[in-house]
This record gives C-alpha cells, sequence and structure tokens, in this order.
C-alpha cells in the first residue's frame, strides 16, 4: 500500500512546480510590469516553500523560471529607457512651446489669443514627463499670467478702437445716405456722383472692424445706402438703366445656354462649354437686385443638374475626351509636317484651316491641355516665320525690280542724249518691253518709279522730235487713258499705243492690289488666336479673298491686251 502511494505523490510535487514554471512562461510576455513583478516575487516564495523533488528535476525547472525572468526584466528594462528617452523628448518639446510664448510677449503680440490658448493646450498635453518638468510649469504660467495680463489692456484699447470705427463709419453711411438722396431727374454728371460714392465705399472699407453687437447692423445700414443710390440711378439715368438691361439679357443668354448644354451629347464638350458660361457669369455686369437673385438661382439649378449627370457618365467623358487627345496630338504632327513643305506652308489659308480644326475637335484631359496647347502653337509660329521669311523674300524680290526699273529709267535719259537716235529708238522700245515685264515693286515707290520712268520716255521723245524722226506710233510714254471709243487714237500704232496705255493703267491697279493681298497676310500671322483674333482673321481673310479676285480680272485683261498687241504688231508688219 505504501509503494503505491509513493508515486502519486511524486507526480504531484512535480506538477506543483511545472505550474510555476508555467505562470512564469506566461508572466515573460506581460507589459504590467508591477504586476509582473511581484508575480515572480510570489514564485520564489511558493518554489521555496514547495515540496520535495528530484534535486534534477527541480533544477531544470528553476532555470526555465529563471530564463522567464530574465525575459521579463529585459523587457521592462527596454521600456523604462523608451519612456526615458520620451520625457526627455517632450521635456525638449516642451522648452519649445516656452520659447514660442517668450517670443509672443517679447513681440507684443496681446491679439494673438487663439495661439496662445493653443500652445497652452499643447503644454499640457505633452506626457510623460520627468520630475524636472515642474521647473518647466512655473516658467510656462509665469509667462500665462504675463500675456494674460497684457491681452486685458489690449481688449479695452480694442473696444476703445472699435466703438471709434463705429462713429467713423455712421459718419461715412451719412454721407453716402446724402449723395443718394441728391442724385435725381436734373442729376446732369452721374459720373461724379459714382465717384464720390466709389471714394466714400473705399474710406468705408479702409475702417477697421466695429464692436460685435453693432457689426450686422453697420453693415446692412451700409448695403442699404448704396442700394439706394443705384435704385435711384437706375430710375433717373436712362445709360444706367440700358446697361443694366443689356446685363440681365446677357444672363437671361447664360441661362439659356446652359439649358442648351443639358441637351448636349458631347459631355466632354458640354463640360467645357459650362465652366466657360459660369466665368461669363462671374464677369457679367451688376443686374438689379430682385432680378439677380432670380437668375443665379435659375442658373445655379441648371448648374448643379450638370454637374449631377457629369458625375454620373465621368468615365464617357474621360473617353471623349482621350479621343479628343489623340486626334490634337495628330494635328499637331500635321502642322509640325507642315514647316518642311515649302509649297504648303506658304499658301494662305493653311494656318486657317489648322485653327479651324483644332477648334473643332473637343476638350482634352485637363493636365495635358497646357502642354499640348504649346506643342500646336509652337508648331503654328514655326509656320508663321516661314511665311515671314517668304513675304520677306518677296519684298527682297520687289526691290530688285525697284533697282531694275530705276536702272531702265535711267537708261532712257542716257539714250536721249545720243546721236544716233534710229539706234537709240530701237533701244528704247525694247527697254519699254523689259520695263513692262518687270514684276512688283514696293508700293510706297510704285507712283514715283512709274513717275520717273514716263519722265524719262517723254525727255526720250522730245529728244527724237527734235531730232528731226516722225515720231508717229513710237512715243510710247505709257500715259494712262481713257479706253473709250472717242479718245482712242486711230491707226494701228495708235491702236497699239491706246493697248499699252491701259496695259500700264491695269498694272499699277494690280501694284496696288498686290500690295494690299501682302500686307493683309503679312498681318494675319500676328493676330492672335483667341475669339477676337479668329473673327478679324476671317475679316482680313474676306478682303483677301476680294482682292485676289479682282487682281486675277486685271491680270487676264494684261495678257487679253497683250494678245492684241502681238495680232496689231503681226497686222502692221504685213
Amino acid at each position: 500500500m505504501d509503494g503505491a502511494e509513493q508515486p502519486v505523490q511524486n507526480e504531484q510535487d512535480l506538477a506543483y512546480y511545472n505550474e510555476l514554471a508555467e505562470k512564469a512562461r506566461q508572466l515573460s510576455t506581460t507589459s504590467d510590469w508591477q504586476l509582473g513583478s511581484m508575480e515572480f516575487e510570489n514564485i520564489r516564495l511558493k518554489w521555496g516553500e514547495g515540496p520535495q523533488i528530484d534535486d534534477e528535476q527541480k533544477k531544470a525547472l528553476f532555470a526555465e523560471v529563471l530564463e522567464a525572468q530574465k525575459t521579463f526584466d529585459e523587457a521592462r528594462r527596454a521600456w523604462y529607457e523608451k519612456q526615458n528617452e520620451r520625457k526627455a523628448a517632450n521635456l525638449e518639446k516642451r522648452e519649445g512651446l516656452i520659447k514660442r510664448l517668450s517670443e509672443v510677449i517679447e513681440q507684443k503680440k496681446w491679439s494673438q489669443f487663439n495661439e496662445v490658448a493653443a500652445l497652452q493646450r499643447k503644454f499640457e498635453d505633452v506626457r510623460p514627463l520627468p520630475p524636472a518638468a515642474e521647473s518647466q510649469n512655473e516658467r510656462f504660467n509665469a509667462l500665462l499670467e504675463t500675456f494674460n495680463k497684457h491681452k486685458v489692456e489690449y481688449l479695452v484699447k480694442m473696444r476703445e478702437k472699435e466703438e471709434e470705427n463705429l462713429m467713423i463709419k455712421l459718419t461715412i453711411l451719412d454721407k453716402i445716405k446724402g449723395v443718394a438722396v441728391s442724385a435725381g431727374p436734373d442729376t446732369s454728371d452721374w459720373k461724379q456722383l459714382d465717384e464720390q460714392i466709389e471714394g466714400l465705399s473705399q474710406q468705408w472699407r479702409k475702417v477697421g472692424r466695429v464692436i460685435k453687437e453693432k457689426s450686422d447692423e453697420i453693415w446692412q445700414q451700409y448695403k442699404d445706402a448704396r442700394d439706394a443710390y443705384l435704385a435711384r440711378k437706375m430710375e433717373f439715368n436712362k445709360e444706367y438703366k440700358a446697361e443694366l438691361e443689356k446685363n440681365i439679357k446677357l444672363r437671361e443668354q447664360l441661362v439659356a445656354g446652359a439649358e442648351e448644354l443639358l441637351k448636349e451629347e458631347d459631355l466632354a464638350l458640354a463640360s467645357k462649354e459650362m465652366n466657360i458660361l459660369h466665368r461669363r457669369w462671374k464677369e457679367a455686369g451688376p443686374v438689379p437686385k430682385e432680378k439677380s437673385d432670380e437668375l443665379w438661382d435659375k442658373f445655379k439649378v441648371l448648374f448643379d443638374k450638370f454637374n449631377e449627370v457629369r458625375n454620373e457618365n465621368i468615365d464617357e467623358i474621360r473617353a471623349k475626351e482621350q479621343e479628343n487627345l489623340e486626334l490634337k496630338e495628330a494635328l499637331c504632327e500635321k502642322a509640325e509636317a507642315f514647316l518642311n513643305d515649302e509649297s504648303d506652308v506658304n499658301r494662305k489659308d493653311v494656318i486657317e484651316n489648322l485653327y479651324q480644326e483644332w477648334n473643332a475637335i473637343g476638350p482634352v484631359p485637363k493636365r495635358r491641355t497646357r502642354k499640348l496647347w504649346k506643342r500646336f502653337k509652337d508648331a503654328i509660329d514655326g509656320i508663321q516665320k516661314k511665311r515671314r521669311e517668304h513675304f520677306k523674300e518677296l519684298r527682297n524680290e520687289q526691290k530688285d525690280n525697284l533697282r531694275r526699273k530705276r536702272e531702265i529709267a535711267e537708261r532712257i535719259i542716257v539714250l536721249s542724249e545720243q546721236d544716233e537716235m534710229e539706234e537709240a529708238l530701237t533701244e528704247v522700245k525694247a527697254l519699254q518691253q523689259e520695263f513692262m515685264g518687270i514684276g512688283f515693286v514696293p508700293i510706297k515707290f510704285k507712283n514715283k518709279v512709274w513717275d520717273d520712268y514716263r519722265a524719262a520716255c517723254d525727255v526720250f521723245f522730245k529728244a527724237l522730235r527734235s531730232s528731226g524722226r516722225q515720231s508717229a506710233g513710237t512715243e510710247t510714254t505709257g500715259r494712262s487713258q481713257p479706253r473709250s471709243a472717242s479718245s482712242a487714237p486711230t491707226g494701228t500704232h495708235g491702236e497699239i499705243k491706246h493697248r499699252q496705255n491701259e496695259i500700264f493703267r491695269l498694272r499699277k491697279e494690280s501694284d496696288k492690289l498686290n500690295e494690299t493681298i501682302l500686307q493683309y497676310s503679312d498681318t494675319k500671322t500676328y493676330i492672335k488666336p483667341n475669339k477676337k483674333g479668329l473673327q478679324l482673321r476671317d475679316e482680313l481673310q474676306d478682303k483677301i479673298d476680294k482682292a485676289q479676285i479682282q487682281l486675277d480680272k486685271k491680270i487676264a485683261e494684261i495678257e487679253s491686251l497683250k494678245k492684241e498687241i502681238d495680232e496689231l504688231g503681226k497686222a502692221s508688219e504685213e
């Protein structure tokens, strides 16, 4: 019986120590440092009071207890070290708050109520702290007491200032009311009254705030006084009333535009246009208050309704903007390709067509708008630069034509001094033909070079007549004469001369038309592609087209006259 009880007793004793070891292992992970320390102390006491078991087993289990307590002690030590670091950091943080409060006091910023209150909250909320923090509390509270003392003095002065401001604003109000009362049917200089009202309003805005309990009341009085003036102005000033009515119509148009955009299927385009309408609404002039609220309510309802539709279909809008982005990128490539094509870049309609294509494409993603526009504008600027270079070449060519025509006039003068006038006449005729074949000259020299040429011809043929040479039919000076049956010279030579005079006249008119076309075309390259600029471009293009039609007709007439001259010349030789 004693032998059977002994093993059972040993198992119970061993279980006693195993329970203590297991409890130690559990305590090794706790963060309740006070409880953990007490429990480990209890384990040690219980361990010493426990029953007798095998020494080796008891030592092995106690080693586990020691290992668990070591883990617990290391964790507790690390935690306390970290706490000490936090306390030191918090101490430094509170020093910063004390420094800032000192600066407020040194700079006498007694109106910084909110900031000081925030500093106080932060100072009190900083935890944990070491014992040395007590001295910080004393310093901070002393500074706070100093600030509060001056704050009271400041509030008293501020109250006095606000009451003074109230009196000033009441005085300004009386003046505004006086101006409003003075406005009436006999007022002739509304501009002067407007300037008075605006000047008084500026004075009002410069005056500081008034005591809080009077703030709303004084503001309403100011607003009512201005409204009273505007009401009398609308009643007695026809121009102002017309302006308000115009603004009402504009805002009604913006409301109608918003209604139309709700029907637009292209939501990306509608979104862009709605934003434009909203901006134009803000820029629109004033309207009477009763209409202002009414129209704004209508516009806002439409604007909000559109925003709901836009938000519901945002994926569709983004897809459309992406499609537009690809189209505009392709158009940029097209514009850039023109820079390498001389025949296309000098076409008068190339830039206009590019702008029309660009404007026909809807909006792109906002983040890409500026960069894409810059790329397109750079290409347009490049085309404009090449066009200006092209027109510069034309001007240089005209200058060369001017030089050649002057040389011909000078040569004819020289020939008028020759002894052999028959030979000189042959050369003069050739020079006259050459002169007529030379192209345009700069418009400002056109009349002068023509007059010089005509005078040279007159000098030559006068010298020819003086030499005894019969000049009938050969004196071709290029004087303009009306092309009529009654005034036209008779005979073959007279017919030729008459047609030559007509050619001179037509060339003169053609020169003027061509210069007009060049000037308009050159001007278009400097016009910005905004709404107003595009309208101006269209007007200039219309003038260019009309001038070109006239120029083409005159060139056709010149060619026809040249053929008639050739036929008459052949008939005379026969």
